[in-house]
């Protein structure tokens, strides 16, 4: 198995079986021996409260058929102490936010060819945290990503 530690990855495998991402490692898994794992985002700080949330499965579809299903496991990282019991309380609507989100970014931007990119997942949840909890009370960090392609 290769290991290749770079912050770009450019996979030409026709049959892409996984894309995993964890802990900030993507490990791309084809149907021959085709191994790849890259740095991507940021770890969290020691000593910050974590808080894991439950995995997001859901499936993606393209042009009205369905082509994989992924799942995600999101780290909810808080600035302040204080705000960890605010946090707490409104983790179900914060689930249900990132749940519909999720699902509109799949449509837009997963491949089930490509790995998933933390950042941008990142980005497009981190308003819908602030919405729910204030801005600037809490960091997301992708924890694990999974995109498995439905056999045709």
């Amino acid at each position: 198995m290769k290991k290749f530690f770079e912050t770009i990855i450019t996979v030409a495998a026709t049959n892409l079986r996984s894309v995993i991402l964890v802990a900030g490692f993507v490990v791309i898994s084809a149907a021959g021996s085709v191994d790849a794992s890259a740095r991507q985002g940021v770890m969290p700080e020691e000593g910050k409260l974590a808080i894991e949330m439950d995995p997001f499965d859901f499936s993606m579809f393209t042009r009205g058929r369905m082509v994989g299903k992924a799942s995600l496991t999101l780290t909810l990282v808080v600035i302040e102490q204080r705000d960890s019991e605010v946090i707490r309380l409104r983790l179900p609507q914060i689930r249900f936010d990132f749940l519909g989100a999720l699902t509109i970014l799949s449509r837009q931007r997963f491949n089930v060819n490509k790995p998933i990119n933390p950042d941008i997942v990142t980005a497009y949840l981190t308003p819908f945290l602030a919405a729910r909890i204030g801005a600037g009370k809490a960091n997301i960090f992708v924890k694990h990503a999974l995109i498995t392609p439905t056999k045709s």
